[in-house]
């Protein structure tokens, strides 16, 4: 077989040489940019979440006769149906349900085996942040200057998970 290459290459003229080279090289180049840009992560940092937000949409991704409790220990998601959340480059930050309950919490993302990850401790007066050891993760599913998608596992009785999609419209 490499015999048959051989002899098949050695009768090729400079002129094709050069033509089957240049198109393996455009077809790897045309892989490796394809494989680069599915693999590639968004990087995100601090600045990219901070700013007001507002969800927008709240969608459950559970079986229908499933019925979620209270989200982050405060109220039924469908409280936090255009909540409003300010978030502080510095970590500080708030959320403020549209029946007026106001909580200040204390975010930072978190990676979690390569899946950045949304996180928030809730916060009394006289609470400092490194002092309080319970908090919230959410998966980051997309973000962007004016749009936020966060998911919240719930764990189902039937041992499976469960997820809240919550959907943010904001500015920076």
């Amino acid at each position: 077989m490499a015999g048959f290459m051989l002899s098949a290459i050695q009768n090729l003229s400079m002129k094709e040489l050069i033509k089957i080279s240049s198109l393996a090289a455009v077809i790897t180049f045309m892989f490796m940019a394809c494989s680069t840009s599915q693999n590639a992560q968004v990087k995100i940092n601090p600045g990219t979440f901070a700013g007001n937000w507002v969800i927008s949409n709240i969608k459950l991704d559970m079986p229908s006769d499933y019925k979620v409790n209270d989200v982050f220990d405060e109220a039924p998601y469908q409280d936090f149906m255009g909540s409003k959340w300010n978030l502080i480059r510095n970590g500080k930050g708030s959320f403020t349900l549209t029946k007026g309950t106001k909580q200040d919490i204390y975010w930072s993302l978190y990676n979690q085996d390569n899946e950045k990850m949304f996180q928030f401790k809730k916060l009394e007066a006289s609470d400092k942040a490194k002092n309080v050891n319970d908090g919230y993760r959410l998966q980051v599913q997309q973000v962007s200057d004016t749009n936020l998608i966060l998911r919240s596992p719930i764990k189902l009785s039937d041992g499976k998970t469960g997820y809240i999609n919550y959907s943010f419209s904001g500015t920076k």
